[in-house]
């Protein structure tokens, strides 16, 4: 089985921000599909482990890092495909170039799969997996980030319920809605003066519809680091990185 899956995307324009570029939670959104499709061409989709396994799988870390922002109609090609594994984790990278194979961004994750009764991790040789499957070499090299900032009460810069509309096939809240969450706790003033160049977020805990969020921020010179806690536990600790335009 061919450990890579290819899909061609035209930028929309409810995908873009006020800049007309691709927006980071359309970027996210992106690359969400992509992993959720190459899990599928590998016969190890969330549908198929939860009917057969009792189990989905996680995404526990993403990694992005942009070259240059695609933008309002523009046609991209995007490529994902696993670059390791061990007893409890995969990693893939996806990388989206130009119609010319220029890369516009490329990106890390890191899921793992979960019991659905014990919510706890399970090894993938307990879940339909391809064991045999050939690991290709990986685009990103550097690993990810420690994102270990202390974060006190006057760091609060928000609140955010969950909604349905926020949740996912596995019933907590979607990856992607908590890049929105965040977006949305920064002004227009810092994107229309800077670029982000990376993003990185670590999904440590689930939340679930109804819950009301916490979202703690903190800045520094080229960086934004947040933290979404849901009462005392952590659900997400990210960081943006940033370039003067």
């Amino acid at each position: 089985m061919k450990n890579e899956y290819k899909n061609e995307y035209k930028v929309g324009y409810t995908s873009v921000d006020r800049n007309l570029n691709l927006s980071l939670v359309g970027c996210a959104t992106i690359i969400q599909d992509m992993v959720t499709e190459l899990f599928e061409h590998l016969e190890t989709d969330n549908i198929k482990i939860k009917d057969e396994n009792n189990a989905v799988w996680v995404l526990t870390k993403l990694k992005i890092h942009f070259e240059k922002y695609p933008i309002w109609k523009q046609k991209v090609q995007a490529t994902s495909f696993i670059t390791s594994k061990s007893k409890i984790r995969v990693q893939n990278n996806t990388k989206v170039e130009d119609e010319i194979g220029n890369v516009l961004f490329i990106a890390k994750q890191e899921s793992c799969p979960i019991d659905l009764t014990t919510r706890k991790v399970r090894k993938i040789e307990t879940i339909r997996f391809p064991l045999n499957l050939e690991i290709a070499e990986p685009i990103i090299e550097e690993d990810f980030e420690k994102l270990n900032n202390n974060f006190e009460q006057e760091n609060i810069v928000g609140k955010r319920e969950v909604y349905y509309n926020d949740t996912d096939y596995s019933k907590h809240t979607n990856n992607v809605s908590y890049v929105r969450f965040i977006m949305n706790m920064i002004n227009s003033e810092i994107f229309e003066n800077n670029m982000i160049t990376d993003f990185e977020i670590n999904y440590i805990n689930e939340s679930k519809e109804g819950q009301i969020l916490d979202i703690y921020r903190k800045d520094y010179e080229n960086k934004i680091d947040f933290v979404i806690r849901f009462e005392e536990n952590e659900l997400v600790r990210a960081r943006i990185k940033l370039k003067k335009l």
